[in-house]
């Protein structure tokens, strides 16, 4: 025995330890290395000599001792003070650190004082004080490892409700030493009860302490493990109570074996005139719920709690966590669980909802439940669910099931698989063998998956894929537990796009697409309604006269998103026929004006793109008749441009002033310039407009990489230039040209130069050549003037890009060689530059067709699509719709193309979605909510669903299933509101009334199931019919009633439990001296039995035996009968201490040191060797020395 002085001060010659004097080398009292060496050994002698059983010693860290004793350490500054921070995580509860992190030893209590005296402890360092035991051999070893102890407090259901029900479930823990009595045992638990109960006055109540073990206390399913409160049913359901009484208050927790365990103290106030809870059952029945059971919002949880009450109202499900079946099925080794923790949160629930309450007379059932054990066990194992944000309700019942499946699956050992699938000679149209793949894909499943979710939830789809080239079908099998069915509602995205047909005007065409098809079925839309080949169409949004988003561009999101979200109704979007080689160069084409007021040009029109070939690219009479030709397109017909004129012969000979200025030229390499050249007196070939370039250093705005010159086989580089751009760099085409091209290029300029030659009678070509030069060159000075708006669009900063960087002109030909250089190249961009009247000219309001008025393309087969819609609308949507569109088969896009194993390349093949069977509970999940990228919607219509007699078959690809197609509705989980926010509810059928409930979280009223039938509903729980009204395979029934049979036991054992500890402590018949108001006294009177050895379960003799066989038997076998801690009438009279402590009722006792405890927490139960479990950590050792330095290696 000992005294428990754990909460005294350790007094040093009136300095506290914890605070070490100011000593140094030269203090008298400090001693040299060797006589402190001297001394310690000495002090080791005699206590080895001397040393017993309850001797205090402290552990230190085995570092700082040997170093203590190492001949190299000769300052004490090497050494410092004692450091036990490194050693002790919890000095309340003597949980020291693993041993091998950092290793430690114990010392004799002179020894100790004797080092503490000269060095002092570190700061935030208290002493570790513990005691010497004799194990079972005999040997005198440290008490490392200190018994560890749980308090638990015995409350009524209201109570606990009141007081805040699972929000504080924390188990509060507690270490004592084996050598002290079973007094301070008392002592410790009701001070560790008090601090966690401190609304509690203690001077006003009454109370007991029970010493209780489960039969499952090693598994983690015991209740003591998990809750600190306990109910009457719970505490009742544990196999062992013992009740301590005063007369073992001087025994050693070492002689009754009370090592570890758990205490629950029940309390009772003065005032209050009502039984003890654990007579509760004596006066007391259990009550079932009725099903009817609210549960309470705790912050944006109405998703979950909605889904639970369509859950737990279905009857088998219900009663498989309801009578316990799960607790046979946990699969703690399955990686993909949860080590039971969802499955057992979930029995909690239903186990709250539906189980037995016991309500004393007069009171009623609670309205509500609040799931917060649940709630804070599904937001451990998935963050998704852990705060307190609006969450969908499929979302966390798909987790449920998935969850609940994994954790109670009944395969431990999954064998590796492979899906099953149809062999080349098997005939895919062929029931039997589609039957028999069916059935070895459900075999195959059930190997790896066989749980009570698979039983009630889980059925087949029927995927089948046809190649449209070889019709060959491939037919795969695939699991389901919910059934997400689309809703046949307007789902339709409309807009109107531009063609650009390359040898015809413009033209406009209304489409009407899915609002998911994307952008490839949009341009094969376009295509098959303009009749143009899709590979040569090329779209792009215009926006403020130039390029916007260049959909072919692999940086473009239309390789991603949908069509709905890419393009908006009021978008500008052109489709561009281009027909193009690989060698070809496709050149964009702007259009500018200088408007009235204006020095510098401005965009105006629409872009379009031109197509060159290699030699075309260096002939600027090409690159002009290309664009001409495609302007009288666009303009609608017209046909004056220069370029367009049809001339016969396009020899040297009909170009005689070339012959008379270039005399020495043969323009043998000039013939194909010849070729386009405008023989016309028209002034000049710039009538209409100037064609300007402008380069680009780099784009990444185009559909492929550049390609080799001799890929004709590839597809020309697509691209448009970036925005904006700056016009004022932009250079004539005509100041590329070396001189001899330049004047085929413009033969009317030197045309009208010969005329006004002729008509002065003098000159020279030279001196014209100068004249026009020097008008060339005031233009150019016009033109260089800054474009104010312009320049104020270039990007600044760190961003900004030198415009001579991106933006350069290709230099003028040597005049002197003649040397033919090409004009575009592929980052070439041209700039067609107009004047005021030429547009208006061109562009006359008069024509019916032009680049601002395209034709229209007649869509016929829109209208009747819309015809069909307007009809469909008209009609209410209904379940049948929902399932019709489920089955109904799609082609697939080309980014989902699948790939033909006959063929052996991806097509866009054929794919039809089926139901091969349906599980016991259908759950039916109406897609509501479009999730797109960038948008999402709800859709609000209602669905029209039978609430009896919903049959299957139609839609079922096997439709000899025998255990039926029909169904009946359980259950609906509804949704308010829209995306940013909402409100779930549910309809539910309870079994045991067969009546409709609408449950709004804590607030539940009865209904009719047909208020369900609106736009809310959102999750459909239909239960298959059959004949004796059971659900789920014949084993799932045959567990459920074997688990009730077992659980109907329980309570029959529990009641006759509470019988045979009502009659053997008898703790009513005390009431009247409990009643009396005298003091309570941790005394027994001298009558009172120690203990009885008669057990308080069913199964005890009720036998007596005696004091010394009571205080030999093992905890397994003894019977504490009577250790009662309450109001007591003395029999003697008290010492002054004894009558001070009964003063005040077990106080909290002082602390000597107020660091933080963590041993309230189950982290705390770490042992010192470095196990884990509460076993372990008050476990005795089982070998050990009669050293006085006791190291855990050692002992």
């Amino acid at each position: 025995m000992v005294n428990d002085s754990s909460d005294e001060h350790l007094v040093l010659d009136n300095d506290e330890v914890g605070s070490p004097k100011e000593t140094t080398i030269d203090d008298e009292a400090f001693p040299s290395f060797e006589n402190q060496r001297n001394i310690i050994t000495q002090l080791l002698k005699e206590d080895q000599e001397n040393a017993k059983e309850g001797d205090r010693v402290y552990v230190i860290p085995q570092f700082w001792y040997a170093k203590l004793f190492d001949p190299q350490t000769v300052d004490p500054a090497q050494l410092g003070p004692i450091d036990t921070a490194l050693i002790c995580r919890d000095y309340r509860n003597f949980i020291l650190v693993e041993y091998d992190k950092n290793p430690y030893i114990s010392i004799p209590e002179p020894v100790f004082l004797k080092l503490v005296s000269w060095y002092g402890l570190a700061n935030n360092s208290q002493p570790v004080c513990t005691h010497l035991v004799y194990d079972e051999n005999h040997n005198l070893i440290t008490e490392y490892n200190q018994c560890v102890f749980r308090v638990h407090h015995l409350v009524d259901n209201d109570q606990d409700r009141r007081r805040g029900g699972g929000v504080n479930r924390r188990v509060s823990y507690f270490a004592i030493s084996r050598l002290c009595t079973v007094k301070q045992l008392s002592i410790k638990i009701l001070d560790t009860f008090f601090e966690r109960e401190s609304d509690l006055d203690i001077t006003k109540a009454k109370f007991k302490i029970w010493f209780v073990k489960d039969s499952e206390q090693v598994g983690s399913n015991s209740v003591l493990n998990s809750s600190f409160r306990l109910d009457p049913f719970q505490f009742m359901e544990l196999p062992i109570h013992r009740r301590i009484t005063p007369r073992l208050f001087d025994h050693t927790l070492k002689g009754v074996d009370i090592l570890t365990g758990d205490f629950v103290v029940e309390l009772r106030q003065y005032d209050k005139n009502y039984h003890w809870l654990s007579n509760y059952f004596m006066y007391n029945q259990l009550t079932p719920t009725g099903g009817t059971t609210g549960l309470y919002n705790l912050g944006n949880t109405c998703y979950m709690n909605s889904a639970l009450q369509c859950l737990v109202h279905i009857p088998e499900l219900r009663d498989y966590f309801l009578y316990n079946c799960h607790e046979d099925e946990i699969n703690l080794d399955n990686p993909l669980g949860y080590q039971g923790y969802v499955a057992r949160a979930f029995s909690g629930l239903v186990q709250n909802l539906f189980g037995g309450k016991a309500l004393s007379t007069g009171s009623t059932l609670s309205p509500a439940y609040s799931p917060t054990n649940f709630k804070s066990t599904i937001g451990h194992v998935n963050s998704m669910f852990s705060g307190y944000m609006q969450q969908d309700s499929q979302e966390f019942i798909t987790f449920l099931l998935d969850g609940l499946h994994e954790d109670l699956n009944r395969i431990v050992n999954k064998p590796y698989i492979e899906k099953p699938s149809l062999s080349p000679e098997d005939d895919g149209n062929d029931f039997t063998v589609i039957k028999k793949l069916a059935e070895d894909t459900w075999r195959l499943h059930l190997q790896r998956n066989d749980s009570v979710i698979t039983d009630l939830f889980v059925g087949l789809y029927e995927s089948t894929l046809q190649c449209p080239e070889c019709n060959n079908v491939s037919v795969t099998f695939d699991p389901y537990n919910d059934l997400t069915l689309p809703l046949p509602v307007n789902t339709v995205w409309h807009c109107k796009v531009k063609v650009f047909p390359q040898n015809s005007p413009p033209c406009i065409l209304e489409v009407e697409m899915g609002k998911t098809s994307t952008y490839q079925d949009l341009k094969e839309y376009v295509a098959k309604y303009a009749d143009i080949d899709a590979k040569n169409l090329y779209g792009c949004e215009i926006f403020s006269h130039q390029f916007y988003n260049n959909y072919e561009s692999p940086e473009s999101n239309s390789q991603f998103l949908p069509i709905q979200e890419l393009i908006s109704e009021s978008d500008d979007v052109i489709f561009y026929e281009i027909v193009a080689s690989g060698n070809d160069k496709i050149v964009p084409i702007l259009n500018s004006r200088i408007e009235k007021g204006f020095k510098s040009p401005r965009l105006f029109g629409v872009p379009f793109f031109i197509v060159l070939s290699p030699e075309e690219c260096s002939n600027p009479g090409a690159v002009r008749y290309k664009i001409e030709r495609y302007f009288s397109h666009l303009s609608g017909g017209f046909v004056e441009f220069p370029s367009l004129s049809e001339a016969e012969d396009h020899s040297l000979s009909t170009f005689p002033l070339l012959r008379e200025k270039y005399p020495e030229c043969t323009f043998n390499e000039y013939q194909k310039f010849l070729r386009y050249a405008v023989q016309e007196e028209v002034g000049t070939v710039n009538k209409y407009f100037k064609i300007k370039t402008l380069r680009e250093i780099s784009s990444e705005n185009e559909s492929n990489q550049q390609m080799p010159s001799d890929a004709d086989d590839l597809p020309p580089r697509f691209w448009t230039p970036y925005s904006p751009i700056n016009l004022n760099r932009a250079k004539d085409i005509s100041e590329l040209l070396n001189p001899v091209i330049k004047d085929i290029y413009d033969y009317p300029s030197l045309l009208r130069a010969a005329k006004n030659q002729t008509m002065e009678g003098n000159g020279s070509y030279e001196q014209n050549d100068k004249v026009s030069d020097s008008q060339n060159e005031s233009i150019a000075a016009q033109d260089s003037d800054i474009d104010l708006e312009n320049a104020q669009e270039e990007p600044q900063g760190e961003d900004a890009v030198d415009p001579e960087q991106r933006e350069t002109t290709i230099h003028n030909a040597d005049s002197d060689n003649n040397q033919v250089t090409p004009l575009v190249d592929s980052h070439t961009l041209i700039i067609c530059e107009w004047s005021e009247p030429a547009i208006q000219e061109v562009f006359s309001e008069d024509k019916l067709i032009n680049w601002e008025k395209p034709a229209e393309l007649k869509n016929t087969q829109l209208a009747l699509e819309r015809q069909q819609r307007q009809q469909e609308e008209e009609k209410r949507i209904t379940l049948h719709d929902c399932l019709k569109l489920f089955s109904k088969r799609e082609v697939l896009g080309m980014n989902d193309s699948w790939y033909c194993p006959k063929c052996k390349e991806h097509r866009q093949a054929t794919k039809q979605i089926q139901l091969w069977d349906t599980p016991a509970v259908l759950l039916i999940h109406l897609k509501r909510f479009e999730n797109l990228r960038s948008f999402s919607d709800k859709i609000d219509e209602v669905v029209y669903f039978p609430i009896t007699g919903l049959d299957m078959s139609p839609y079922m690809v096997n439709k000899e299933d025998p255990r039926g197609t029909i169904y009946d509705l359980v259950a609906v989980d509804n949704h308010y509101g829209g995306l940013g926010g909402g409100h779930y509810t549910a309809y539910a059928k309870n079994a045991n009334d067969s009546k409709w409930y609408y449950f709004d979280d804590s607030r539940v009223t009865e209904t009719s199931p047909e208020r369900g039938i609106a736009s809310s509903a959102y999750l459909l729980f239909y239960m298959r019919r059959t004949a004796d009204g059971k659900c789920g395979t014949q084993d799932l029934q045959k567990l459920i009633q074997k688990s009730r049979k077992n659980y109907d036991d329980r309570i029959r054992q529990m009641y006759e439990r509470q019988r045979l500890l009502f009659e053997s402590n008898q703790t009513d018949s005390e009431e009247l001296a409990d009643i009396e108001g005298q003091s309570s006294k941790l005394e027994a009177p001298k009558e009172e039995p120690c203990l009885e050895e008669r057990g308080d379960s069913p199964e005890a003799n009720g036998s007596s035996s005696s004091h010394e066989n009571s205080l030999s038997a093992r905890s397994a076998d003894y019977s504490v009968r009577s250790l009662e801690v309450g109001r007591l009438q003395p029999t003697e009279p008290l010492d002054e201490n004894e009558n001070n402590m009964s003063r005040r009722k077990l106080r909290i006792l002082n602390k000597t040191y107020n660091e933080p405890s963590i041993a309230h927490s189950p982290a705390s139960s770490v042992s010192s060797d470095g196990t884990d479990s509460i076993s372990a950590a008050v476990s005795q050792s089982k070998s050990g020395n009669d050293n006085i330095l006791r190291s855990p290696t050692k002992d």
